[in-house]
Order: structure tokens, then C-alpha cells, then sequence
């Protein structure tokens, strides 16, 4: 079935009429946005977004927060983590209770596992029937991220963070968790649902994302820089993982 596009006016008419509905002060979604690190959104019942954070937004790979509206889970994050965020919703909705600091693997825009804690709030409308929901989100950062990962894989992580030049050799990764390497497989799928070669291979490219962001840097020398053989060969592997080419990621996120 072919999707409708909606322009950027009927989405957002669509966006006013249902926060007319509800009852809650919108005075609250510019207090939350002005907190730093905190990401926003509402859905209606039917899990389409009704408003979205520019955080948000940003993180789903979007310029512009109206860009998110009517997108569900679905489209945003398709498989077992939207079943995840779905079956959050669902006891939203049953129960009528808030959801505190829920912890839950998300995707960051370039399809690395990230965490994620998040608490969902019911949104009702003047008759007091639920019709939404409220999310607040924060990543998690640091030696709290950490704390979340299969510990026996951590030293494995750290290296891979570290080596982005060349991919350590297997036997290395396995020695520094303790493990063999085909047990480190094991826990790497397990745990991230990607490979360590593959891991390895998103964070070279999540490096090239901030360096692109930060500019500065010409593409040949980052790629260099990279370990990537040529210019021609990292642009396929960024393209691969993100989606776009490096000069129309760079051009996305300047709007």
C-alpha cells in the first residue's frame, strides 16, 4: 500500500487539533525542552507521534521536529524494538499508570544500540478517556551506559571504541573479556544484536558523523584518517550504514 505524504501545514493542523484535545497545560513541552538532555514526544492511541522534541527528531535522523509527526513506531524503529515501546503503550493504556524509568535499547542515527531510560505519563482528554501519551527521555551516559552492557564484553567494547583504524584481531577482543572468540560472538549477539566486526564498523562510522558535524575536515582526510582505503570506500560503508552520502549527511543536518 502506497503511504500518503502530507506536507509540513497538514501535519501540523493535525499536530494543534489533538493537543487541543488534551488536557494538559502545553506550557509543560517548553519547560521539558529547555532541560538539556531530556527527549520528548506524545502519541495518540493509534502510536502515531503528535509532537516531537527537535532532540527527538534529530536522533531519527529528521532536521526539523514537524518532519516526526504521524510516524509510529513502526516506521521509526521497525522489529522487536517497537514491539518493546508498543507493549509499553498498551499497559499505559490499560492500567491509566505512568511508566517510571523504564530502561530500553534505542538506536542511535546510525543504527548503533543505545540506552535509553523512559517514563511514559497517560494523557487524557476533557471527558477523562485516555487518548495519548506523554514520553520523557534521557540516554543514558558514561560509566551509567556502561553498567547497562553485558559486563563480560565491556573490555571488548573499549577496545573496539579506541582501535577505529584497523579492526583488532578476534583473538585479542576475546583474551581482554576472558573469553573465546566464538563465546565473545555468542555474547556480542546476544547482547547488541550485531557482530563485533560489525560494532566496530558503526562506531567508525558514528566517529565520522561527528566529525562531519563538527566540519573542518575534508572527506579524504577523514576517511584517511578512518582507516578506510579511499574516499570511494568510505562513502559506500557511510551510505550503507546511514543511509546518505557523507556530503548529503552533511547537508541534512545544516537544513
Amino acid at each position: 500500500m502506497k503511504k500518503t505524504t502530507h506536507t509540513q501545514s497538514e501535519l501540523e493542523a493535525v499536530q494543534r487539533e489533538y493537543l487541543r484535545g488534551v488536557s494538559f497545560d502545553s506550557a509543560l513541552l517548553v519547560a521539558l525542552e529547555a532541560i538539556p538532555g531530556v527527549l520528548i514526544f506524545i502519541k495518540d492511541r493509534q502510536g502515531r507521534t503528535m509532537y516531537s522534541s527537535h532532540q527527538w527528531a534529530r536522533r531519527h535522523g529528521f532536521q526539523q521536529s514537524w518532519q516526526m509527526l504521524m510516524k509510529t513506531d513502526q516506521d521509526l524503529t521497525p522489529g522487536r524494538l517497537a514491539e518493546g515501546y508498543l507493549a509499553d503503550d498498551r499497559k499505559v493504556y490499560e492500567t491509566g499508570e505512568p511508566i517510571h524509568g523504564r530502561l530500553e535499547s534505542c538506536l542511535d542515527d546510525v543504527g548503533l544500540p543505545d540506552w535509553h531510560l523512559t517514563s511514559k505519563f497517560p494523557l487524557r482528554n476533557a471527558r477523562g478517556f485516555i487518548v495519548g501519551l506523554l514520553g520523557i527521555s534521557r540516554p543514558c551516559v558514561g560509566a551509567e551506559r556502561e553498567g547497562l552492557s553485558d559486563g563480560r564484553i565491556l573490555p571488548a567494547l573499549r577496545i573496539l571504541h579506541s582501535d577505529l583504524v584497523k579492526f583488532p584481531r578476534p583473538s585479542r577482543l576475546a583474551s581482554a573479556c576472558g573469553l573465546s572468540p566464538r563465546q565473545l560472538q555468542r555474547r556480542f549477539l546476544s547482547a547488541l544484536g550485531i557482530s563485533p566486526r560489525h560494532y566496530w564498523m558503526k562506531c567508525r562510522i558514528r566517529s565520522a558523523c561527528e566529525a562531519l558535524r563538527s566540519g573542518g575536515e575534508k572527506k579524504s582526510v577523514l576517511a584517511a584518517r578512518l582507516g578506510f582505503c579511499d574516499q570511494s570506500s568510505f562513502t559506500a560503508q557511510f551510505r550503507r550504514h546511514t543511509g546518505l552520502t557523507p556530503t548529503a549527511y552533511v547537508r541534512q543536518r545544516r537544513g
